[in-house]
């Protein structure tokens, strides 16, 4: 639980740090297994079910641990308004609301840099926060 009253948020760099941390922590081992998998059954589809299988860790990661481990290693975590964690269904519209952000040209992203509250889009949709630990 982290105290609400006044808290410090992430901002937009420190979120785009964590993003690039959880691509080489996250992205890569996923894809390398993917391409594995691919070059072991001979089946492309296998891609697919590999990069399924990493958007469930990310939910799971966001709702029950309170972020991804790019967020860990900086000290930030995702709350809820009261300083919760936000459980698997609130990750799930973030995540969604994260697809969102990026379909509308990433300026769902760009929030996070003049937000008040360093909230984007999917933070918005979801009533959520990062804010520093």
């Amino acid at each position: 639980m982290v105290d609400m009253r006044n808290p410090e948020y992430g901002g937009f760099w420190q979120r785009f740090v964590a993003a690039l941390l959880d691509a080489l922590i996250i992205g890569i081992p996923f894809g390398l297994i993917g391409w594995g998998l691919v070059f072991a059954t001979g089946i492309a589809s296998m891609t697919y079910v590999v990069q399924l299988l990493g958007v469930i860790l990310v939910i799971y990661l966001d709702g029950i641990k309170g972020g991804t481990p790019g967020k860990m290693i900086l000290g930030m975590r995702i709350v809820n308004e009261q300083g919760n964690f936000i459980g698997v269904p609130m990750a799930l519209l973030r995540y969604i609301g994260r697809i969102l952000s990026v379909l509308i040209l990433g300026i769902g992203l760009f929030m996070i840099g003049w937000d008040a509250k360093k909230q984007g889009l999917h933070d918005k949709i979801a009533k959520t926060y990062v804010v520093k630990v």
